[in-house]
């Protein structure tokens, strides 16, 4: 292969391969997290997992596979709330309720959302 030319090729064409480059890194950046996301919440164990308090409603989300309407009604998240990253102790104080109360809130919703697909 020619270096020269090659090195030649890449400063007069800097900007359409940096963007390529950059186009791959959030490629694999999302693909990465996707396959980690799958792997994860397909594992039995965290699969309608107990609440904790560093859960997000987004793990709520996932690992009960309900809608995020759903999720953010039994949280009761307003549209404030959207985006932001709260944690479910903070919900739960919010609330006024223990991790234990919030976690058998959500696993009624569950519930009652899977016997409405059926």
């Amino acid at each position: 292969m020619n270096l020269p030319k090659l090195k030649l090729f890449a400063r007069r064409h800097w900007l359409p391969i940096g963007g390529f480059v950059l186009s791959l890194g959030i490629a694999v950046w999302f693909g990465f997290t996707f396959l980690a996301d799958a792997i994860y919440f397909n594992d039995p164990r965290h699969k309608d997992a107990a609440l904790e308090r560093w859960m997000t409603p987004r793990y709520v989300v996932l690992s009960y596979e309900l809608p995020r309407s759903v999720v953010a009604e039994v949280l009761e998240l307003t549209s404030e709330d959207e985006g932001k990253r709260r944690r479910l102790g903070k919900i739960a104080e919010r609330m006024d309720l223990t991790l234990d109360e919030l976690t058998q809130k959500v696993r009624e919703a569950a519930q009652t959302y899977r016997e409405t697909q059926e």
